[in-house]
């Protein structure tokens, strides 16, 4: 089923599927929705995500999570939230419980990954980076050239890695 990303959802879930399939190749076996699926539950459980439902019990959208209303970031302007295909997997394979075994044990370089997406989101709504456009379905920033200070040069030298 297609559902709504929040941009800042969908940048966190790439950045954890890639770092999954870098951490073990074999999940690139299972396919990117069914992947999308367990990073979503993980993100629930970490309380990082929500699931806004509709009717009955599917999931139309993901948005962040109430905890995190007050973080500086979650209203990315210029940046389209996204559609994406995430299915449960109907049929259980080794492969599908492995999976969601390393996702739901691995709950903080999930916080990490999503809190560092969080930062660079913040820093783009600060104004000290721009927006680029996707490749390879990550966000691509950039360092702002509006703002010259030396200071900020450092800041965004430090935490854009």
């Amino acid at each position: 089923m297609k559902v709504r990303l929040d941009a800042v959802m969908a940048e966190i879930a790439a950045n954890i599927d890639a770092n999954l399939v870098e951490y073990d190749s074999n999940f690139a076996l299972l396919p990117r929705f069914n992947r999308l699926h367990f990073i979503f539950c993980s993100l629930a459980h970490c309380d990082i995500a929500r699931a806004e439902k509709s009717g009955g019990r599917k999931v139309i959208r993901w948005r962040p999570s109430h905890r995190l209303k007050d973080c500086v970031g979650l209203k990315p302007r210029g940046i389209p939230d996204e559609f994406e295909r995430i299915e449960a997997p109907t049929a259980i394979t080794t492969l599908a419980d492995e999976f969601e075994e390393v996702s739901q044990t691995m709950s903080g370089p999930i916080e990490d990954t999503a809190f560092g997406v969080l930062r660079r989101f913040a820093m783009y709504e600060m104004g000290l980076l721009e927006y680029r456009g996707k490749k390879d379905g990550l966000c691509q920033f950039y360092r702002s050239s509006k703002r010259k200070h030396e200071n900020t040069a450092d800041f965004v030298g430090k935490y854009l890695a």
